[in-house]
């Protein structure tokens, strides 16, 4: 039998009946798997990572620093159900839920007496909403930022985008698949590229922070991945772009889960189109960092959600592992999880020297650039509040009944507030609730039809 090395205990859900059952993370010569037992439908194990290295040193890194009481502070909304297109992938069942819409009462309450949050306009489509600019209004007027997340069919138009920037939509985190109509088709359902160019034109034009959302299906849409890059690398307007690996979540459930990706298999083919620009050691490394200050200034965030960075300078883009010596840098992050997390003084001192560790005459401003990002996150990620030449790549997947780890969900960093679910701090968990409900009702649907 196969050596393996239990990496720790969790539990998960059978990906068959949403029931929890318990769960390892074990790390195998081939990679690092999740493993669970139901005890209806027996054994089953989702491959995380085929770098072992990559995943355990990450996993066992994050767990030593981070920890799941921080406060939440970035919240999905799940507005309305109701969707303008019908993406064969869609992750919410658009359309086919007719749950009443969350109301704007509702919201305010939640907003009241809260300081700072992020609040995540999203799911089917917020634009079909005629209020979604009140709503807007309402999030500015609590002191919130204000994320809408669209399929950009109504950012077509102009006047929509200048509505959105006088309102106060601080961010726009817009569906882009690449540039193929063949994908889109296969992907969105509809030819949609042209009609993307122009919402990018218009978001340009209103300079309004944006997130480009890739979703990558294996063997459809990869080779676009070199030219979003390309085609952004003096954008400044965009600021992150996420690469997002497909789940199988609402109409997803019915993809095979051969086609499903987690950040790790992302990770590699962003390594593979980027012709060397991103690397996987200096994501790792990276990630180990962003980690660290993430805990020491108290925000949450997924393990499931991993992170790189890229300066923008006219010569293209520069990659932020070939700015810092990452072996000193490395040294001094593993030293963090050994000081307690009570020790203050300790952990101030760390951060210090953490940043002359980092310091050099080669990336004076690169660093102060980085600094600024990273204390942006104690007032809120807000991306419009971020410099033009810095571009967030994230590598990224949801929680689906497949690679559900409560660990992970535990510490996520969006939590929820839906009409279905109602109020869940943690946005991993809801994505299972809300699958056990769909379950349950397809169970009672089908014994219906047969009585």
């Amino acid at each position: 039998m196969e050596q393996e090395t239990v990496i720790r205990e969790t539990q998960s859900v059978c990906p068959v009946c949403i029931e929890a059952v318990p769960a390892r993370l074990v790390a195998r010569e081939d990679g690092v798997f999740l493993v669970k037992e139901c005890p209806t439908h027996g054994t089953n194990e989702v491959k995380l990572s085929s770098h072992r290295w990559y995943h355990e040193g990450l996993d066992r890194y994050y767990f030593s620093v981070m920890n799941e009481e921080f406060p939440q502070r970035d919240y999905l909304i799940r507005l309305t159900e109701r969707c303008n297109l019908k993406c064969p992938i869609c992750l919410a069942s658009a359309n086919m839920n007719e749950r009443p819409e969350y109301t704007r009462e509702d919201l305010d309450n939640f907003m009241k007496g809260r300081k700072k949050l992020k609040i995540d306009l999203i799911s089917a489509e917020p634009t079909v909403r005629d209020d979604l600019p009140d709503i807007i209004r309402d999030i500015k007027s609590h002191g919130h930022i204000a994320a809408l997340h669209t399929n950009g069919l109504k950012l077509k138009d102009p006047e929509y985008c200048r509505m959105l920037k006088e309102v106060g939509c601080d961010e726009v985190h817009l569906q882009m698949d690449g540039f193929s109509d063949e994908a889109y088709v296969k992907i969105r359902g509809a030819k949609l590229t042209d009609l993307k160019l122009k919402v990018l034109e218009n978001l340009e034009r209103e300079n309004l922070a944006t997130d480009l959302v890739m979703v990558i299906v294996p063997k459809l849409n990869e080779d676009e991945i070199s030219k979003m890059l390309e085609y952004f690398e003096h954008k400044g307007y965009v600021r992150e772009l996420f690469f997002l690996g497909l789940r199988s979540l609402g109409y997803a459930r019915e993809t095979t889960h051969d086609s499903c990706l987690t950040p790790d298999e992302v990770i590699d083919l962003v390594e593979k189109y980027s012709d060397g620009l991103i690397n996987r050691k200096g994501v790792y490394r990276f990630q180990k960092l962003y980690f660290a200050l993430l805990s020491l200034m108290g925000v949450r965030k997924c393990l499931y959600v991993q992170h790189y960075l890229l300066f923008r300078s006219k010569n293209g883009y520069i990659a932020i592992d070939k700015v810092f010596d990452w072996d000193r840098v490395e040294k001094h992050l593993d030293r963090l999880p050994s000081i307690p997390r009570k020790n203050i003084f300790g952990r101030l001192m760390w951060f210090i020297t953490l940043g002359f560790t980092m310091l050099n005459r080669y990336s004076i401003k690169l660093f102060i650039e980085f600094l600024a990002l990273k204390l942006r996150l104690l007032v809120g990620f807000d991306l419009s509040k971020l410099p033009a030449n810095i571009l967030i790549l994230g590598f990224i997947t949801a929680c689906d009944p497949y690679n559900f780890d409560v660990a992970v969900a535990n510490h996520c960093g969006k939590g929820e507030l839906s009409m279905d679910v109602g109020h869940e701090e943690s946005g991993g968990r809801a994505n299972i609730k809300r699958e056990k409900i769909w379950y349950r009702e397809a169970q009672q649907k089908a014994r219906s039809e047969k009585a």
